[in-house]
């Protein structure tokens, strides 16, 4: 390092020190902000890593103050800086909030921009054809319609998440918004007013740029396969809730096809067949063999599951011969409506930039579908795309209440995520998150994503969770596989009276939705009889549902696996977290189920290898929703014994914040008197 590079470091490392430390007065406009020794380590460990180009690999316990610790000094390093998150809740937390303060505070003209993925902006020329014919829409979706037009009169930016009035989940936002393969991209007659082109305009010019996983993943793809790029190149790069990763990048370096997908498309084109070159073919005919062809599939697929299913996996190794053979003849059928489709499109391209986008799809659904098949293909052959070929991977089935699609998907990302974080050699990485260790070992996280030689270090929370909280295993529970787990334990009158001796809010993490739906049951008439408001997911939208809770104050909120993580609660207003089980994956996920085999293969033990830690950092995630701030109180239930009584429940304990912990019910029913007087 140079002495100019050297004294930079040092003033950079000064500055950081006098924000997080309190000797810059600035700091202390913070509300709530106090020093904290944790967050200035980590502060600095940190800015030691966007100044040598490298990997940081960062657990920060809860409390510590994670991002105030990358953000100022990313911000004051002067480098081209890409910050990641795991959700677009804290991607828009970081840009609304957290950022404009901190510019303003430390007095840095930086430019920042924001960027989602396209399915988040408004397509204004897909509003425009709807606005202009409706016909089709419910009246429900009338309304959206109508309230989507008058958000987009007043909001340049298109972000639909700033549209309140019409829920995140409406089956009008993909009537309204794009996919790579509608997108009419520069041939659109809207290109100039397009909000996805000037959101990645922005970002092109950002200093500083916010983006999601999700959208990290997608131009890591696209830069595999030399399709360009989503994302402009940056010195620095910070992966917060870095736990995400691996699984967000084995969705994306997968391949799928959905019926959804294909009934969509043979809409689209019976329109654009219609309105752009009607009597050129009969697109009708097309679009109506298309979605017999749909339909067969789907058949086929349900066919090959459980008797009746609502919802199911299943691998084509388990399928037998003839479920096997059914499949094939369906997937030939639907490949051969695919081609008739495209050569209709042929020659039509001149006519519109919507027919020849098309022809596009056509050519590439048929391709997908030829590579969705194991028949068609070996994990060696060549016809498998250049970035999966040579890597081990598992090809499923999916069925459910709207319809089936079918899977390919990479065992491991670890390679293929290594090969794009060291591309670079001048870049700097930063992955940080509360549940990186499972106990003192970054091994299983470091392993998921190529790293092992990676730099790691651990900053503890400055929380004292031996007097805050209480961990409570009873010592009386039911089988943790019992069918009706959930049901049984609230139906205990000691479990009862516990609730009620909770001063505040409580939360119910369940490992699975028919356990959410199990104790919504059990829990109304608990709620009722002690006047407390009871909250279910997918009742309403999830962020609506957690200021709700919030406001409360006292409520019940019963959840799955999007409230075990990145839930912020604190106070009074979550007093209580039960869990239900212990978070092992389900055993019907064929990627889990693939990788237990490999490990089993190479003669590993694939339950410590995989099963075990990939649950106790679940699990670490969910204990870590109740104590959020230095004055914290609370408890922690979980309903399965095999936490305290089991040689790997107690490994997972070990991981677990330092609560004092019992296993009567009696006692736990005094802790918060106690804390009352």
């Amino acid at each position: 390092m140079t002495a100019a590079a050297v004294a930079d470091s040092e003033q950079l490392d000064r500055r950081v020190a006098d924000f997080l430390g309190g000797v810059d007065s600035a700091s202390k406009e913070i509300p709530g902000f106090q020093p904290r020794g944790q967050q200035l380590a980590l502060a600095q460990a940190i800015t030691e890593a966007i100044l040598e180009p490298g990997q940081l690999i960062a657990e920060a316990g809860t409390g510590i103050g994670k991002t105030f610790a990358y953000l100022v000094p990313a911000i004051l390093s002067g480098k081209r800086v890409l910050v990641s998150t795991a959700t677009k809740s804290l991607q828009d937390q970081l840009f609304n909030r957290d950022l404009p303060r901190l510019l303003r505070l430390l007095g840095v003209p930086l430019s920042v921009a924001r960027l989602k993925g396209r399915a988040n902006y408004l397509c204004p020329y897909r509003l425009e054809k709807l606005g202009a014919d409706s016909r089709g829409l419910n009246p429900s979706e009338l309304q959206s319609l109508k309230e989507v037009l008058r958000f987009s009169k007043i909001d340049p930016e298109g972000d639909v998440s700033a549209c309140t009035t019409v829920a995140e989940g409406a089956s009008i936002w993909p009537m309204v918004t794009s996919t790579t393969e509608n997108c009419l991209g520069s041939k659109c007659p809207n290109w100039a007013e397009c909000p996805v082109v000037k959101a990645r305009e922005r970002a092109a010019k950002a200093e500083l740029l916010v983006v999601n996983h999700h959208l990290l993943c997608a131009d890591f793809a696209l830069r595999e396969v030399g399709e360009g790029d989503l994302l402009p190149e940056c010195e620095v790069l910070i992966v917060d809730e870095a736990h995400a990763l691996p699984d967000i990048a084995t969705q994306f370096f997968g391949l799928g096809l959905s019926t959804q997908m294909l009934s969509v498309f043979a809409r689209e084109l019976l329109a654009a067949g219609l309105a752009h070159a009607q009597g050129s073919a009969d697109w009708a005919g097309l679009a109506g063999h298309l979605e017999a062809a749909t339909m067969q599939l789907r058949a086929a697929v349900a066919g090959s599951g459980p008797a009746n299913p609502s919802v199911g996996r299943k691998r084509w190794s388990d399928l037998s011969p003839t479920q096997r053979d059914e499949l094939s003849t369906s997937v030939s059928l639907l490949s051969e409506r695919l081609d008739a489709i495209r050569i209709a499109f042929e020659g039509q391209a001149e006519r519109h930039p919507e027919l020849a986008r098309l022809g596009d799809r056509a050519a590439d659904l048929t391709n997908r579908l030829a590579k969705l098949e194991p028949e068609s293909i070996s994990l060696d052959d060549d016809d498998l795309p250049a970035e999966h070929q040579g890597l081990p991977g598992v090809y499923w089935l999916e069925h459910g209440r709207n319809g089936c699609s079918m899977h390919w998907a990479p065992i491991e990302v670890g390679a293929l995520l290594s090969a794009r974080i060291c591309q670079r050699s001048n870049q700097s990485w930063v992955f940080v998150s509360a549940t990186l260790c499972v106990a003192e070992d970054f091994s299983y996280f470091t392993d998921r994503i190529g790293l092992a030689s990676a730099r790691t270090e651990r900053f503890h929370s400055p929380f004292d969770y031996e007097t805050q909280g209480l961990l409570c295993v009873p010592e009386q529970l039911p089988d943790p596989k019992s069918h009706n787990l959930i049901e049984q334990i609230l139906a205990e009158p000691d479990i009862q009276s516990l609730i009620e001796s909770v001063p505040g809010g409580i939360f119910i993490l369940c490992t699975s939705h028919r356990a959410v739906e199990q104790a919504a049951r059990s829990m109304g008439p608990i709620c009722i009889r002690q006047g407390r408001p009871l909250l279910v997911q997918g009742t309403i939208p999830r962020d609506a549902l957690l200021e709700q809770f919030r406001r409360d104050g006292k409520s019940v909120l019963i959840g799955a696996q999007s409230f075990w993580e990145g839930v912020d609660v604190p106070g009074e207003a979550l007093s209580m977290v039960l869990i239900d089980k212990l978070p092992f994956a389900s055993p019907d996920d064929p990627i889990l189920e693939a990788r237990i085999q490999r490990s089993k293969a190479m003669g590993r033990d694939a339950f410590r290898e995989i099963q075990l830690p990939s649950a106790t950092l679940s699990l670490k995630q969910g204990v870590g929703r109740l104590i959020r701030s230095e004055s914290d109180r609370g408890l922690v239930l979980v309903g399965d014994k095999r936490l305290a009584e089991t040689g790997y429940g107690r490994q997972m304990l070990r991981s677990l914040p330092s609560f004092k912990r019992t296993r009567s019910l009696s006692d736990a029913g005094l802790f918060f008197p106690k804390l009352e007087s």
